[in-house]
């Protein structure tokens, strides 16, 4: 049997390098975008026509700057102290209920969620998985079955004991909902749909593989560890599942293991957690964590307004991906900034591929050709975001320089617009995005430039949480939408984003936001799962990049960063432990733009 106690951190052709992983997986519905500049995202299957005309106009540069080596973080300046209170700004929330199985939950969503909610696993700043609630993970030699052994002496919120039975139970339920499944489709299921799970003590189980679910067919998925570190792997309290469930208690108020207590939601608006006194983890001097006394996490969707709130002292911490507004802040010198830039989401176009018209290849790629990616982010963001080609951003498995990206060709697009309308009458694009002046400035931008080659355009902003459920259900108004989405390392945590699978003949409801359902990236997505080789597994990304860009799936506009600032009375940012070891949690993996504050405390 391979194994994976605590301290084995190499194994199964995990990159030694540091690179930030992906375990986002579970984060259902974690796309959406913040006050970001440009965005976009996947796309459907295309028609087998040729592409429309090209000049091979020569790619945007795209710089891929160099894994960065992992290093400790700072340490605190100050003493650590016990209490206070922090106001942080996000730019929104969308769990409702905050039951994991149920959460709609983009980037501001996960940073607020585990405050009060612990995942089994987490990723430690030498970018491995790590036992967290868990104790230790072992794995068989061919990645088939894996026995989880939980920490003891652990309680939720609400005194019921975290235990194997609690663990199993929010499995099948985080595994088997609608929101989630497709996600983890590949894990074995019984015949009345159930996660297939054996018991073996108070502290111990085991789950196994199936592709599509049936035990009688396991495959190898020797990354699956970083899926319960999403949202999959979140655990709530069984007692208050039950309840929410009989109608009986508020699904609204999450009872969980974490280091805060929920104690008052206010929908859109305000979240407020207090500190759990009997939190079960210690830092490594011994101190009981948390170390504040409350956290008010408040929504504002503008980022140059919560820039404002952060500069006013309105706010302690801000998380941002508004290219303009960390330029502005970097380097101000009043302000601590932890800056996210690796391994992140793309921003980009995602197409209903439901509609007819966007099934078409030619009109695709034709939206694509008719936009300067350049221009746009000079123009939105006064060129402080670099362009993208493709779904992927630098460090991450299956990013490339030169995928085959069409380019920009207004007259090649005017051109196969102009054909398809001869044979289909005028052609109207809905373009959707949030409610913020520069996300309402690249609307324009793009209704500018389809406009001009014969593409009519309407714009609709809408807050994030309708701009998300419109994508999961595939709303009749979702035609094209502002996105971010894909962050992380290994291409398998795209699996649930972009394979056919994920669309239910039986639900409206899916994570394939843009209704993919590509026969060649079906291919290289299962593939890619059961690879043990890293540069083979590498290979299959490649070629899925060089398919997205060969069909024109999504218009990929630029690269996104992320900052996250604070005022240095905020201390320890990047030093929440990992349990049972001498790393620490990494900030963002998975999801750019949040950081732990487990540790976080102020200073005198």
């Amino acid at each position: 049997m391979l194994t994976r106690p605590i301290k084995n951190r190499r194994g199964l052709g995990r990159t030694a390098v540091a690179t930030l992983v992906a375990f986002t997986l579970v984060a259902a519905a974690c796309g959406g975008d913040d006050d970001d500049a440009v965005t976009t995202d996947t796309t459907a299957p295309a028609d087998d026509t040729d592409p429309p005309d090209t000049d091979d106009t020569d790619p945007p540069d795209t710089d891929e700057p160099e894994a960065p080596v992992v290093t400790e973080p700072p340490a605190a300046e100050a003493e650590v102290s016990y209490g206070g209170r922090i106001v942080v700004g996000v730019e929104a929330e969308t769990a409702n209920p905050w039951r994991p199985a149920n959460m709609n939950c983009a980037s501001s969503c996960q940073f607020i969620a585990r405050t009060f909610f612990d995942p089994l696993v987490a990723v430690d700043s030498e970018l491995d998985w790590e036992p967290y609630l868990a104790e230790s993970i072992d794995i068989n030699d061919d990645a088939t079955v894996f026995t989880i052994t939980l920490r003891e002496g652990i309680d939720f919120h609400d005194g019921t004991p975290f235990d194997a039975d609690a663990a199993m139970q929010n499995i099948n339920g985080n595994f088997t909902s609608l929101l989630l499944s497709g996600a983890v489709k590949d894990i074995a299921k019984g015949p009345d749909g159930s996660v297939l799970m054996e018991k073996l003590d108070d502290f111990t189980f085991t789950l196994q593989t199936g592709f599509n679910g049936d035990p009688d067919n396991p495959i190898p998925w020797p990354l699956f560890p970083y899926y319960l570190g999403g949202q999959a792997g979140l655990m709530a309290s069984p007692t208050w599942l039950d309840a929410a469930e009989a109608g009986e208690a508020d699904e609204t108020q999450a009872v969980g293991t974490g280091p805060f207590l929920l104690t008052n939601y206010a929908p859109g608006d305000r979240t407020t957690v207090q500190r759990n006194p009997d939190y079960w983890l210690s830092d490594d001097d011994g101190n009981q964590l948390p170390f504040l006394d409350e956290i008010e996490f408040r929504v504002i969707e503008d980022s140059q307004v919560r820039g404002e709130a952060l500069r006013s002292g309105d706010l302690d911490i801000m998380a941002t991906s508004d290219s303009l507004v960390i330029a502005d802040f970097a380097d101000d010198a009043n302000f601590e900034y932890v800056n996210q830039d690796q391994f992140s989401e793309t921003n980009y176009i995602m197409f209903n591929l439901t509609q007819p018209y966007l099934a078409d290849r030619d009109v695709r790629c034709a939206l694509l050709q008719a936009v300067d990616t350049v221009d746009l982010i000079e123009v939105v963001a006064g060129g402080a975001s670099t362009p993208s080609i493709g779904p992927f951003t630098p460090g991450q498995e299956g990013f490339l320089t030169d995928n085959g990206y069409l380019g920009y060709d207004p007259d090649a697009a005017a051109e196969a617009i102009a054909a398809w309308t001869a044979e289909n009458g005028p052609l109207t694009i809905n373009y959707s995005t949030t409610p913020t002046v520069t996300n309402l400035q690249t609307a324009q931008y793009l209704a500018g430039e389809w406009g001009a080659i014969g593409v009519n355009v309407t714009i609709d902003q809408i807050e994030q949480s309708t701009l998300i459920n419109n994508a999961l259900f595939a709303d009749p108004a979702f035609d094209a939408f502002g996105w971010r989405n894909h962050a992380g390392l290994f291409v398998d945590s795209q699996y649930f984003w972009w394979h056919g699978s994920s669309i239910s003949p039986d639900s409206p409801l899916s994570l394939n936001f843009g209704r993919l359902d590509d026969p060649v990236i079906n291919e290289l997505l299962e593939l890619s799962r059961s690879e043990f080789d890293e540069d083979v597994r590498r290979g299959y990304a490649e070629d899925i990049n060089r398919r997205f860009a060969s069909e024109c799936f999504i218009i990929p506009t630029s690269q996104t960063q992320w900052g996250v600032f604070h005022q240095p009375a905020v201390q320890n940012i990047g030093r929440s432990p990992v349990p049972d070891d001498s790393t620490f949690l990494r900030d963002g993996a998975g999801f750019p733009g949040q950081v732990w504050l487990t540790a976080a405390f102020l200073a005198d």
